[in-house]
């Protein structure tokens, strides 16, 4: 069915620390397998290897299999035995369907890269599984960096690891009732985070994930607040993790500037000028703070980020690339895009986090 290997080195985007993340496998010359039907069906023959080598690995990616659509990208989700999930509640990224259990990956603007993150880590609730489908391959830049959160943990300063393991974490959500005209690609409305216009039921939702709420008069804002622990043991293999989104204003600011030399100039300052002037009004969707509500300082969110970026992997997206991430020990984020680009996601098997 396929060639094992790993990431060759034309293959990255810049050098990696993680040359055994993820596994690639890679459809022979001359194989069998053509189709996606084909796939599907090798996949399930040898679904209790592959999902071993990604607990192992932290994820595999298949490359060069005919897959060319949301529709066969879902078939191969669930031939290896995982559930997609139909909607993914309290979502911080707009997405949008594109088939009964697939997404786009965000739609948040081109020129803001989106932070490391473990999907819905700010929840207590999460998939345990995230795969990525690339149906168009872009044409510059554009990368979906994976980054080994086993190996993150390990390598936090002791200071830091010992914070978050004693104080936790708390994430603060602001969504309003309508986008904003200057921002309608980065604040999710409070209805379509939830999926229901129905304050009462938005309040058992957020009850029943751990949440507080807070609405403003008419519904105009509701704020949200919860507290995770940011550093869980894996459901199957009980590994510990580094599980955050940095939602703080160095890291935030760190990333734009991680793309600085990939964008023009003006467009980069523009950026970071509007990033800037959202702290400075508390308007930002989502920020993060120690689970007590005190401010997280720089130099702690700036060794997060470290640990997290020193463990990093940049590929470049080649189309029909299947991606299969354990969602707890491997981070994901988006570097800047340069259009075209078309990446597709789906999510499976909820876990709680205890």
């Amino acid at each position: 069915m396929n060639n094992r290997r790993f990431l060759k080195a034309e293959e990255l985007t810049r050098p990696t620390n993680c040359a055994e993340l993820p596994l690639v496998l890679e459809r022979e010359e001359g194989s069998t397998v053509t189709s996606s039907q084909d796939f599907c069906q090798a996949v399930s023959e040898r679904r209790s290897e592959i999902r071993e080598e990604v607990l192992k690995y932290g994820g595999v990616l298949f490359r060069g299999f005919p897959l060319d659509s949301a529709e066969s990208f879902q078939s191969a989700v669930e031939a290896l035995g995982y559930d997609p999930a139909s909607d993914n509640p309290m979502d911080t990224s707009p997405r949008h369907n594109v088939a009964d259990r697939v997404f786009t990956s965000t739609d948040a603007p081109d020129a803001f890269p989106i932070l490391a993150h473990n999907e819905n880590c700010f929840l207590n609730e999460r998939p345990k599984m995230i795969s990525f489908f690339c149906e168009t391959e872009p044409r510059q830049d554009g990368e979906t960096p994976i980054f080994d959160s086993r190996a993150a943990f390990g390598t936090l300063s002791d200071s830091v690891r010992d914070k978050l393991a004693e104080r936790k974490v708390l994430y603060r959500r602001r969504m309003p009732k309508q986008r904003r005209p200057w921002a309608p690609n980065i604040m999710r409305t409070w209805q379509e985070s939830f999926g229901t216009e129905d304050q009462d039921e938005i309040e058992e939702m957020t009850s029943h994930h751990g949440l507080t709420c807070k609405w403003h008069p008419g519904g105009r804002l509701l704020h949200t607040e919860v507290v995770v622990d940011p550093l869980p043991f894996h459901p199957d293999t009980n590994q510990q993790c580094l599980n955050i989104q940095g939602f703080h204003r160095s890291s935030i600011m760190l990333d734009i500037e991680e793309v600085r030399s990939r964008q023009n100039g003006i467009l980069n300052s523009l950026v970071k000028t509007g990033t800037g002037l959202m702290y400075q009004i508390d308007s930002m969707p989502v920020t993060i703070r120690w689970g007590d509500g005190s401010p997280i300082s720089h130099a702690d969110m700036v060794e997060m980020r470290r640990a997290i970026w020193s463990n990093s992997v940049l590929f470049r997206w080649r189309k029909g690339d299947f991606l299969l991430l354990d969602n707890f020990l491997t981070a994901h984020g988006r570097m800047n895009v340069v259009q075209p680009r078309r990446i597709l996601t789906a999510f499976s098997d909820l876990v709680t986090i205890p």
